[in-house]
């Protein structure tokens, strides 16, 4: 089945029990079957409960899930309704300020939110040529090059406000995301102090997530009435450098090669 007739498929919700540990603490919650793991654990667990942390999800075999990762097919595929969280306190797991240096090596995707996603992927696919790897209901990815373009609808989510044609957010590489971390922690402090939440102002909830080939960082910058959602990422190491001259444009951004996007086609039962 495509990514296209399951996305179409999919029922407005279903809930799913399911047992969420965190640091081996369980929580019983129940889930919408559609969501990804990131907009779960939003609003599923407690309030602030993993703000300023280090996040890993995984399955109780050791199985590494991603918060892009859908989390109906997630439970099919995986056989199980335990999902662990491991949440480590930032001050923990980054190095000391001024340990380090960073760099911004620059943009690695640009996101926007439009008001018709369908007529979107007409537009960047048939009208200027790019190439669509990943369409679901989470979002639609398109390359070009060396950067891509997602293109999320208007429904609230974590993060965003669902506003049609503003941006969603904004990606950049850097070479160390702790560095890049306490950067920006401290430049949120000094601007809180000097502007409070007004414009110019810094906010965070500082935590780190894990994808499959990078850890990303998110925080949002006020420009007068202007919010901008930023995405700092660091890649891991395995997935650094491009010995194959197709590689970056190939594979990269091929998430249809990847855990998330692939939408587990092997498993044929309903969600």
């Amino acid at each position: 089945m495509s990514n296209q007739a399951q996305y179409q498929a999919e029922p407005a919700e279903t809930l799913l029990p399911l047992t969420i540990v965190v640091n081996g603490q369980p929580y019983a919650v129940e889930a919408n079957a559609q969501e990804i793991f990131h907009e779960a654990l939003e609003h599923i667990l407690p309030p602030g409960l993993l703000s300023g942390h280090r996040i890993r999800i995984s399955t109780p075999a050791g199985d590494e899930i991603f918060p892009d990762m859908f989390i109906g097919e997630t439970v099919i595929h995986f056989n199980t309704h335990i999902i662990h969280v491991e949440a480590r306190p930032l001050s923990q797991v980054t190095a000391e300020p001024g340990q380090r240096t960073w760099t911004n090596l620059g943009f690695d995707h640009l996101a926007i939110t439009v008001a018709d996603r369908e007529d979107a992927k007409n537009f960047f696919s048939e009208v200027l040529g790019m190439t669509m790897v990943r369409d679901d209901r989470h979002q639609t990815v398109f390359t070009t090059g060396n950067v891509a373009l997602f293109c999320f609808g208007t429904e609230k989510a974590p993060l965003s406000d669902g506003i049609p044609s503003r941006w969603h957010h904004l990606g950049f590489v850097v070479d160390n995301l702790d560095a890049a971390y306490h950067h920006l922690a401290y430049h949120a402090k000094l601007r809180r102090e000097r502007v409070g939440e007004g414009s110019g102002s810094i906010s965070s909830d500082f935590t780190l997530l894990e994808r499959n080939e990078r850890w990303s960082l998110y925080c949002h910058y006020r420009n007068g009435e202007t919010r901008l959602m930023i995405q700092i990422s660091e890649i891991k190491q395995e997935y650094r450098g491009f010995a194959d001259p197709h590689h970056f444009t190939d594979k990269m951004y091929n998430y249809l090669s990847g855990r998330y996007g692939v939408r587990f086609e092997e498993d044929k039962r309903d969600q």
